[in-house]
């Protein structure tokens, strides 16, 4: 098994979003979602979603994720 990290915590609308772009860049990720998250909709906070990345890919998929905010506030 490999070895995760946490790269981020975001509401699960966004961090479905951002699974895709870094997937799409061929960088892994896993999703957790605590269960009364999805039961309340609770959405940030403790009860944010959780992406991890295999330690090994945290650092590129830390600057994409940076790229894809400047551009973001850019537009």
């Amino acid at each position: 098994m490999t070895e995760e990290a946490l790269l981020t915590e975001l509401p699960a609308p966004l961090a479905q979003i951002v699974k895709g772009a870094l997937e799409a860049e061929g960088i892994s990720v896993r999703l957790e979602r605590d269960a009364l998250s999805s039961v309340y909709g609770l959405d940030t906070g403790l009860f944010a979603t959780r992406l991890f990345v295999a330690v090994e890919q945290l650092a590129e998929a830390r600057a994409l994720i940076d790229e894809i905010e400047t551009e973001a506030g850019e537009q």
